[in-house]
């Protein structure tokens, strides 16, 4: 594949798309069709930011593959010559992965992301045997997802790993890094920057370092509702600004503590969809509620978020 092209789509934030369902927990396509329309009327296009949809944060380990198709063939139709679209495609056993990825393909995805499997512990042989069979099943481009977070099971992308998988032609992107693997994340955009086009998974707060060392994207919860923010500080990072960019940023730092503060605190814990969702509420999308075992904010909790979110002068839909 042309590396050069796959970075040229694979750039700016990677919106992170929420699932909308109704009362019911019913899928709602047509929210989800206006949800993403919404993006691409605040300015995002393909080079200037990217859809993932479904995603782990958009609750794709909670759908029917039924659903899935509907959701990527949705995508599809509002985004294609848009804007990129890449299709999260998870799952534990190899050929369910494949017929997800398989449909995303015919829908008009024009990459999927595939995590690890879950539950069982992997050694490096075992995590580039995964994306091999799956990478030898399409011709779509692969976003590799590295999941150094679920620590003790083999799901990080060690450089060995990430050595090993450059040689899958089909291997494109790596979804890569967090705040606490700083070192590692540098080392390996210094040295594999220019065979993957490398999406920083720090939520923003390493997106300036990331790009100076060749990263083309980050992942991003705010573009689903606050595209323009986002595009923002693509611009600063693209002229190199990077001090800027990174004062940009701190704006949300108040959303960013009521994102992921309370789990840290251990005192309750929202699935990363909830607050999302609340904050499309908020700006006049379509949010709803998230699909058991977890829950919406009640509305003393979305007061709260409202009321950061009102204080960051955060956009609303006309």
């Amino acid at each position: 594949m042309d590396i050069n092209k796959v970075k040229s789509e694979i750039r700016g934030p990677a919106s992170l798309i929420m699932l909308p369902f109704d009362e019911n927990l019913n899928l709602d396509l047509e929210g989800l069709k206006n949800n993403l329309q919404y993006t691409l009327d605040e300015g995002m296009s393909t080079g200037r930011g990217f859809w993932i949809v479904p995603c782990g944060t958009g609750e794709y380990l909670n759908i029917t593959p039924e659903e899935h198709k509907s959701i990527v063939e949705s995508a599809v139709e509002i985004g294609k010559g848009k804007i990129t679209i890449v299709a999260g495609c998870a799952g534990i056993n190899p050929n369910d992965v494949i017929d997800l990825v398989n449909q995303s393909e015919e829908a008009g995805a024009e990459y999927v992301m595939v995590p690890p499997p879950f539950y069982e512990a992997l050694d490096e042989e075992a995590m580039c045997e995964w994306y091999r069979i799956i990478a030898e099943s399409t011709n779509l481009g692969l976003v590799i997802y590295d999941q150094s977070w679920r620590v003790g099971l083999g799901t990080n992308l060690t450089l060995p790993v990430i050595d090993k998988l450059s040689n899958i032609d089909n291997v494109v992107s790596m979804k890569y890094g967090s705040p606490n693997i700083f070192n590692d994340t540098i080392v390996a955009l210094e040295e594999f920057a220019p065979r993957f086009a490398f999406i920083d998974n720090s939520l923003g707060y390493l997106a300036s370092v990331s790009h100076m060392h060749g990263a083309t994207g980050w992942i991003s919860g705010p573009s689903s509702w606050w595209p323009e923010f986002e595009l923002g500080i693509l611009d600063l990072l693209e002229d190199g600004k990077y001090k800027e960019a990174d004062k940009e940023h701190a704006r949300i730092t108040p959303y960013m503590a009521k994102f992921h503060g309370e789990f840290w605190k251990a005192s309750k814990y929202w699935h990363n969809a909830a607050i999302i969702k609340a904050s499309m509420e908020y700006v006049g999308l379509t949010g709803g509620p998230v699909r058991p075992p977890f829950r919406e904010l009640n509305k003393e909790e979305k007061n709260e978020l409202f009321n950061i979110m009102s204080d960051m002068d955060v956009k609303k839909k006309n």
